[in-house]
């Protein structure tokens, strides 16, 4: 496999050498990568990972199954669509590529090089093999996760002309350990808060929009219709054991400025969101999530998870006050290929 020279800046020209056997940049092949893919990733992510994660590496590197068997595994399967790198035949780097609902849009997960073989151009070396394979099928975008305080791997990136979207941080909590959020006078009185209208689910989607970037959505921006609640959604979420509630904010000139969200599904956490129009920032934020927590109380117990702008001070010490933890924040990257 033959890569040409990418030249990404004025300064940097990396060039992914011939591939050989044993050296370099080439596909995932689950039919013999799995073992050693496995003790890669988990030695880069493995305090990371959470029960499950480490649960399904341990049998894929313990347990001798067929090939096939793993491909039926998703946290498996979705390794496979991207490149690993050889040196002297043993894989020591690795990079998923996912292609999501756009054609022309595809995610880079699982960037990981193996301790001893770093500062090597290694990881250069592979988000080349990505891009080119995204070019290959007529992509014109890809984005990316970092950690925000992993400074390396953020300056990699930019070295690669990835712009940064923002960061979002992920607050976990237990219904059993929130704390309630008591009343502050100087939120003076506030629009009233209700559930949201059925014929009102498209502005529910447009705050949402204008509210966070869409790639800040990961790993898909939101559906159009994720608040549109007709009789066969409800009946199927019900069946399935999900669920969707959606409390909106709409002041005196019928504005909706903003709202709060509860999705649940059956052995999931919970997942919260809380979205306020800009103009409308500072002023409704802490009834909304009131709101949001006695809601909480009363749905079965199981883990909060709060994805939120790191950014945004107000909603980030309410989510201290109520005793939610924060466990990792994320800066969202974007580059567009020519």
């Amino acid at each position: 496999m033959v890569t040409p020279t990418y030249i990404w800046n004025d300064t940097m020209v990396v060039t992914v050498p011939t591939y050989r056997e044993g050296n370099g940049a080439r596909p995932v092949n689950l039919n013999k990568d799995i073992p050693a893919l496995m003790d890669l990733l988990q030695t880069v992510f493995g305090e990371k990972m959470d029960g499950h994660s480490r649960r399904v590496f341990a049998d894929a590197q313990y347990s001798p199954k067929p090939a096939f068997f793993w491909r039926l595994n998703p946290a498996v399967s979705r390794l496979s669509p991207g490149f690993v790198w050889e040196a002297n035949g043993r894989i020591v780097g690795n990079v998923t590529l996912l292609a999501t609902s756009s054609p022309r849009r595809y995610l880079v997960a699982n960037v990981a090089v193996a301790p001893d073989h770093r500062r090597r151009g290694i990881a250069y070396g592979l988000m080349a093999a990505v891009e080119a394979e995204v070019s290959s099928r007529g992509g014109h975008e890809v984005l990316l996760q970092v950690v925000k305080d992993n400074e390396p791997a953020v300056k990699l990136y930019q070295n690669l002309n990835y712009e940064s979207l923002g960061s979002i941080t992920t607050w976990h909590t237990s219904i059993s350990r929130l704390r309630d959020l008591p009343y502050q006078p100087e939120y003076g009185a506030h629009p009233p808060i209700k559930s949201l209208p059925r014929n009102r689910w498209r502005e529910a989607f447009m705050l949402d929009k204008m509210s966070l970037h869409p790639d800040l959505n990961w790993p898909e921006p939101i559906p159009n219709d994720i608040y549109k609640q007709s009789w066969w959604q409800r009946f199927s979420n019900f069946m399935n054991g999900r669920f969707l509630e959606t409390w909106v904010v709409i002041n005196t000139e019928g504005q909706m400025v903003g709202l709060g969200r509860i999705w649940g599904e059956w052995g999931r956490p919970h997942l919260v969101a809380l979205r306020v129009h800009p103009q409308w920032k500072g002023q409704i934020e802490r009834p909304l999530f009131t709101k949001i927590i006695r809601r909480l109380r009363q749905l079965p117990r199981r883990n909060v998870r709060f994805d939120h702008p790191d950014n945004d001070e107000l909603v980030n010490n309410l989510l201290s006050e109520a005793n939610f933890t924060k466990k990792r924040t994320l800066t969202h990257m974007r580059r567009e290929l020519e």
